[in-house]
């Protein structure tokens, strides 16, 4: 019997989990990101993103994204931008405004590659014309893998990542805020479109419970 002690806490823990309730959507992203280079080691990008509830049923929100890039080494870069999010709630819209810093890398791995990125968040909301701020930090880390032979006319690349989001409370960030898991599928569609495309998990706590989210992600990346 003692040697099976230790086990307590954990049934403890996961019983605490099953107690709090349970949400799920079905939901889909459309995003467009157009990116104009300025010179060799910057980078301008804009945004758009549609996102509904439901499969397609029903709105759930809009995002603009600004930002500027710069690369600070051969295999990183540094950037900052502006978000502006219309979120649809049972009452009324949430709007926010967000400035943000990041840090991103991909180190290419033979002819797989291993990227990231931290993001700082600083936060505006206005909801119920309640104005709140907060702020959170983001951890993106994942991989991206070839699927066809080298020099295959069709060369798709798996893509999986995992992004865990914190919320900041008096300088430090420990209090869980969401967490993204994605499995898809990047291809180029030319010389200056590719399609990043996939299925993607998120886990949003709502205080009282979790909010469950089955995502049918695409992105479209356009260089001009």
């Amino acid at each position: 019997m003692k040697k099976y002690i230790f086990l307590f806490p954990l049934f403890f823990l996961t019983a605490a989990l099953q107690l709090k309730a349970q949400e799920r959507q079905d939901n889909v992203w459309k995003a467009v990101f157009m990116d104009y280079s300025l010179s060799n080691s910057s980078t301008l990008r804009l945004e758009t993103h549609v996102r509904t509830r439901q499969f397609l049923a029903e709105n759930d929100q809009y995002l603009v994204r600004p930002s500027v890039s710069f690369k600070v080494g051969k295999f990183a870069a540094v950037a900052a931008g502006y978000t502006f999010l219309s979120t649809n709630t049972p009452i009324d819209r949430t709007l926010e405004n967000n400035l943000w810093q990041q840090f991103n890398f991909s180190i290419p791995v033979k002819r797989s590659s291993y990227f990231g990125w931290i993001r700082l968040e600083q936060r505006w909301q206005s909801k119920n014309n309640v104005q709140n701020y907060g702020a959170r930090i983001r951890f993106r880390t994942g991989f991206q893998f070839p699927i066809t032979a080298e020099g295959a006319s069709f060369s798709p690349k798996l893509v999986v990542f995992n992004e865990v989001f914190l919320k900041i409370k008096t300088g430090f960030p420990y209090e869980f805020n969401q967490n993204w898991t994605f499995f898809g599928f990047q291809n180029k569609l030319g010389n200056q479109l590719r399609l990043l495309t996939g299925f993607q998990r998120i886990t949003v706590d709502k205080g009282a419970g979790y909010l469950h989210k089955n995502v049918w992600s695409s992105i479209l990346f356009y260089r001009l």
